[in-house]
């Protein structure tokens, strides 16, 4: 999976004596035995403490750039590029026994990787304000503290010591408004629901991590997706040729060019908000808005209408294939189309029927996964009961059944339906296997899932669900599809796939799941805390206006919108009607995939791919379309007029631009941490896609 730069490595080492070179190779073969040692999982560790405990300052107190989202963070874009350029490539050149080879990194990679999971989107976001939301928004809605007073939740859910008298309680007063002055953190407090809602974290990430594993053999051996930022990646990590400091990518004119160049136009952007008359504003955006502002380009969706590049999804797309690209982007502007043809005969069509097309069109997206690999499954299954070809595989198949068990009885313990509790966790695990498999064939650095089971459950009368069964299907639909944001699942494949890429031993492969594990323990406690803090020493604000926002998307915004009004509408005896007909749009949307999916496998050159209609719902597609759209030129443009031999000569220029990005929104963390910190104000300065 790795790209291969094409300056030539020879004359770096053709100057050393014999004897030097022969000690150099030797000093090379021993390196690559070398993945899990005590050293890679002491530097992982410290680089998941980093991650984990200093994301939740910086992506809610400091900055407007995320420090662990999105599926290329900017944590592991800065951990790689110091470790190869600043300790790897000296330690090369003068004391080579002790250079980190391609294996420990692979390794330090792939916890850095896990670590992005748990301080943002991922999970705390939303997993910390979860045991005190329920009073916050009961001191402001009676409606829904009626019907939570009403379902005799166990007290050990919650911080609080009752949960009569819950609202009144400093705990939650303090959590939402800073602690004062002269009191404390109620850390031990705390204690009790963080273990009792991290039984059901810790199972859902251990499936998640178990899930990774299974499936990569299909996808990226039977199935050969391409695995863009696994590519990405392993391209850094290769080892160099002996008497190198740098491998060929790192030798290469073009990679610098791009990287350089990108760096400076950010660095420019920086500059140009803090002091536009010394600074050049670098245009990375068009708004034709006042173009298409008469009928009917009118009706187009404002993210067509005015876009902004992300180099970072111009470099990425280079690495996939043209028709995985060009579908992405075609399926974006035909879903507008269909828009603004409906809105031109006056059924104009809101977010809803759009999410339900996305659902069917999941459902037949997971469906195609079992069917394309039901060979692999099937030697899976074997292999965990002592049969066939997939024994490799029984460790991650078992710790995957014993985490589905554990969510199950988890949620029936709390009063869930046994139906809807199987049903909340098929739709966690079928929305990150979702967007694993989207990332595998995409590599889109931003995106999410849009399915939603309380819309679903919408479709059908209050009578047949109780309370509890809305209020934790609501709650685990944040926890669940809508922290596939920063997926587990997909950063746990990435990670795996770059260990393969760079062949990790057979036996040392069985202990990444204990890296991993010990990884989410270490990330989980120090993210925790973190999050905590910040909680407590920094006011949530009340509006989406407030700048900074900190964490009013996940204390303040979903638990009203998302939580409280399910279960108002259920006390109510009647969810709010559909204006349009969901089960139609369901269909549309599953046979519209299991068409493309057929017609996918049956012509080798069919152009639109099920990916790219499943990945056409949502913020983050019409985000990064623009950028999707400019990748896919180049590739194209690049290839016919240079063939092959071109386009392996462009891939360190791309990957250049994509670090160059990155390097410079880390730069401008901190440097931004610096200037707040010091009593300065934080300017609005975004260098990744929202």
């Amino acid at each position: 999976m790795s790209s291969q730069a094409t300056s030539s490595p020879a004359a770096a080492t053709t100057s050393l004596p014999a004897a030097s070179l022969e000690e150099l190779q030797r000093i090379a073969e021993e390196r690559k035995g070398k993945s899990i040692t005590f050293r890679s999982v002491l530097i992982g560790v410290f680089a998941t403490l980093f991650v984990a405990g200093v994301a939740p300052l910086n992506d809610t107190i400091l900055s407007d750039t995320s420090l662990a989202a999105e599926f290329m963070p900017l944590s592991v874009v800065l951990i790689l590029f110091f470790l190869v350029v600043g300790v790897n490539a000296p330690l090369h050149r003068w004391a080579p026994r002790k250079a980190l080879s391609s294996g420990e990194l692979a390794v330090i990679l792939l916890m850095t990787l896990c670590a992005c999971s748990l301080p943002n989107w991922g999970l705390m976001r939303f997993f910390i304000p979860a045991p005190v939301a329920p009073f916050h928004v009961g001191d402001r809605d009676a409606v829904f503290w009626k019907a939570f007073q009403g379902m005799n939740l166990p007290k050990w859910l919650f911080p609080v010591d009752d949960i009569a008298t819950g609202r009144t309680s400093p705990i939650v007063r303090w959590f939402y408004n800073r602690v004062p002055p002269d009191e404390k953190i109620p850390w031990s407090a705390w204690i009790r629901p963080l273990f009792a809602w991290g039984i059901f974290a810790g199972a859902m990430l251990a499936t998640l991590a178990a899930m990774a594993r299974l499936v990569l053999e299909q996808w990226a051996r039977n199935e050969r997706l391409p695995f863009p930022i696994v590519q990405v990646h392993s391209s850094l990590i290769e080892e160099p040729e002996p008497g190198n400091a740098f491998n060929s990518l790192f030798r290469s004119p073009w990679l610098w060019i791009g990287l350089v160049g990108v760096f400076c136009i950010h660095m420019l952007s920086v500059g140009s908000t803090y002091y536009p008359k010394y600074f050049p504003q670098v245009p990375l955006k068009f708004d034709l808005s006042n173009i298409f502002a008469d009928d009917p380009w009118n009706y187009l969706r404002p993210k067509l209408k005015k876009a902004i590049l992300s180099f970072t999804a111009v470099g990425v797309t280079f690495f996939i294939r043209s028709r995985v690209s060009f579908s992405l982007w075609i399926m974006f502007l035909f879903c507008n189309a269909v828009e603004m043809q409906q809105a031109m005969r006056q059924n104009e069509m809101s977010s809803a029927p759009w999410q339900d097309q996305h659902h069917g069109a999941v459902i037949a997206f997971v469906l195609g996964i079992f069917w394309i690999g039901r060979h692999h499954w099937g030697q899976v299954v074997k292999g965990a009961f002592g049969f066939g070809d997939g024994k490799g595989l029984r460790a991650a198949f078992w710790i995957a059944i014993a985490g589905i068990a554990t969510m199950f009885t988890w949620l029936v313990i709390v009063g869930v339906q046994p139906t809807v509790a199987a049903l909340i966790v098929l739709f966690i695990l079928v929305a990150h296997l979702t967007v694993a498999r989207v990332l595998a064939e995409t590599g889109l650095p931003s995106y999410r899932s849009g399915l939603s089971l309380p819309q679903i459950f919408f479709n059908f009368p209050t009578r047949f669900f109780s309370s509890k069964d809305i209020y934790f299907a609501s709650v685990f639909q944040v926890m669940g599809p809508v922290s596939t944001r920063d997926s587990l699942a997909a950063y746990a494949t990435t990670g795996l796939g770059v260990a393969d890429a760079v062949e990790v031993e057979k036996k040392r492969k069985r202990y990444l799941g204990g890296v991993i594990g010990l990884t989410l323990i270490v990330g989980f406690i120090a993210a925790a805390v973190a999050t905590l803090y910040v909680q407590y020493s920094y006011p949530t604000p009340a509006s989406p206006e407030s700048i900074p926002a900190r964490n009013y998307f996940g204390a303040e915004l979903v638990q009203t919108r998302d939580v409280a009004s399910a279960v108002d509408a259920h006390a109510t005896g009647r969810f709010t009607p559909k204006p349009h007909n969901p089960y139609l749009h369901m269909a549309i949307g599953f046979f519209g995939t299991v068409a493309l999916e057929i017609a996918t496998l049956r012509w080798a050159n069919w152009p639109l791919l099920p990916v790219g209609y499943v990945a056409s719902y949502g913020a983050f597609i019409e985000n990064a379309w623009f950028s999707i759209l400019v990748g896919w030129l180049a590739q194209v443009l690049i290839v016919k007029f240079g063939g092959a031999g071109l386009f392996q000569k462009a891939k360190p220029f791309f990957i250049g631009i994509i670090f160059g990005e990155g390097l410079a929104a880390a730069v401008w963390l901190i440097a931004n941490a610096i200037i707040v910190m010091n009593g300065g104000d934080s300017q609005s300065v975004k260098f990744l896609l929202p």
